[in-house]
């Protein structure tokens, strides 16, 4: 484990000291049953609705070049269309960058 790793678990056992005994019947889980029980509680944490958009809550934004920060584009748009982007974006549990990235990756490959 890294020193990364570490402190998040350090914060994270900390959190669970401070919040008391944990209360109710615990059930061990298996197969099938184990992986639905498992995305059920991934979703209830990260405040998604679906299995996909919960794991990249979870996992944060990859990033765009393995070994650097990728160059940042400033645009402008209209109000409507930034109205149907942030709604589109939300819909599909992504992040109003991550829509347009794959917005202009779509859009250059399809004009090839």
């Amino acid at each position: 484990m890294n020193s990364r790793d570490e402190n998040a678990y350090a914060a994270l056992a900390d959190v669970l000291h401070d919040s008391g005994p944990i209360e109710g019947e615990a059930r061990p889980t298996f197969g099938a049953d184990a992986t639905t029980e498992g995305q059920r509680l991934l979703m209830l944490a990260t405040g998604q609705t679906t299995v996909d958009s919960a794991i990249r809550v979870a996992l944060g934004r990859p990033r765009l070049d393995a070994d650097s920060v990728g160059p940042m584009w400033k645009v402008r748009a209209t109000r409507a269309l930034d109205d149907k982007v942030r709604s589109m974006a939300s819909r599909m549990g992504i992040s109003r960058s991550e829509f347009i990235r794959n917005a202009v990756a779509a859009y250059s490959i399809s004009s090839q």
